[in-house]
């Protein structure tokens, strides 16, 4: 006699019971899954953080010693400019480098080059001169001054190792004028001469600048406009982008992940212990 066949279907119960596990199992694994993905960009982006301090140094080496700007930028008329990505290239020989990988938003040129990269650096000058893939990094004023202030040496730094040279930019559509860079100063870029006071919560007086506090600042993410970023550029970091933190690098050349709070201590302060730059000769304005 052949055996009996006692297999079966599983019941409507069971079903739900194993679906339900399956769920439950999911529910507790995604969000790992997420913070693990999320904890391998924030690798990434510290890593592209500590290359570009790298070749900042090389940039350096190569010009007396002396660092960048954020960029060239020509008149009114012609509002082409060469910036900081761009001047890096030769020592980074790779774009994807300016893109945070947890950065959706990355800036794009103003100008854009009709043929892309095979326009840059070429004579006249019709577009920006810039990553044209886009870049999620901005530097320090402090450190690489705009356009209309002089360019200065690794060796005016007094403390290299607590100077900020390039973090994180704020996403586009919160950036304020995001081609450019950000001072942790208020107001944010006052004249060399002027005299640096304790940090307040109101504007400094007449002739005189202050620190930017963290919760100057931090109220202010969501819901700032313009007059906001340009008041308090510090705004243009996204500086909870990695778990409420976010990557930079720094005057000595290292790299390393912080909290908003540890960057703007006024007893350690990471956007310089004055301000350096010196105005250009073209500037008729030079303060603000």
């Amino acid at each position: 006699m052949s055996p009996r066949n006692t297999s079966r279907a599983f019941t409507l119960i069971e079903l739900l019971v194993v679906i339900a596990i399956i769920a439950i199992l999911a529910a507790i694994l995604f969000p790992v899954f997420a913070q693990a993905k999320e904890a391998a960009k924030k690798t990434s982006c510290l890593s592209n953080d500590k290359q570009m301090a790298t070749a900042l140094f090389l940039y350096a080496g190569d010009n007396d010693d002396t660092l960048s700007q954020t960029s060239w930028e020509s008149d009114a008329a012609h509002p082409y400019q060469v910036h900081w990505t761009f001047l890096l290239q030769p020592y980074i020989k790779n774009w994807d480098m300016f893109r945070c990988p947890s950065d959706s938003t990355p800036i794009k040129p103003k100008v854009a080059c009709v043929n892309g990269d095979a326009d840059l650096g070429k004579m006249p000058m019709t577009c920006d001169w810039m990553a044209t893939k886009g870049y999620s990094y901005i530097p320090n004023y402090n450190a690489l001054p705009a356009h209309d202030w002089l360019p200065h040496s690794l060796t005016d730094f007094a403390s290299p190792a607590d100077t900020i040279l390039v973090t994180e930019k704020r996403d586009t559509k919160d950036a304020g004028d995001a081609h450019k860079g950000l001072s942790g100063f208020l107001p944010s870029q006052p004249c060399p001469n002027w005299t640096l006071v304790q940090a307040t919560m109101g504007t400094p007086g007449a002739g005189q600048y202050s620190y930017t506090l963290p919760e100057l600042v931090k109220p202010l993410a969501a819901t700032a406009g313009k007059t906001e970023f340009k008041k308090y550029d510090v705004l243009r970091v996204k500086w909870d982008r990695h778990t409420g933190g976010a990557n930079y690098s720094y005057a000595d050349g290292h790299a390393k992940y912080q909290k908003l709070e540890q960057t703007l201590n006024p007893s350690k302060y990471q956007y310089g212990e004055k301000w350096y730059p010196n105005s250009a000769p073209w500037n008729s304005s030079p303060c603000n």
